[in-house]
């Protein structure tokens, strides 16, 4: 028989890994920042980009979500 149980999750940088690497698209014109560990850069890119041409961003990064009991 499977039990299930409520758990809390976070999601978040993986700390066995370097930092990740996030970046921004456009989902108007599929123009990208560069890619960065950074956390400002790709930001930034964003809003400018938004702010230049009224289009839509999207930023990404190589998260990891896992159990908290995990992460303590």
């Amino acid at each position: 028989m499977t039990r299930l149980r409520f758990a809390r999750w976070t999601i978040g940088a993986d700390p066995a890994r370097p930092a990740p690497a996030r970046y921004a698209s456009c989902k108007e014109c599929e123009q990208c920042s560069p890619v960065s560990t950074i956390l400002r850069e790709p930001d930034l890119w964003a809003l400018e980009h938004a702010g230049r041409t009224g289009h839509r961003e999207v930023v990404s990064a190589d998260l990891i979500a896992r159990p908290a009991e995990e992460t303590s």
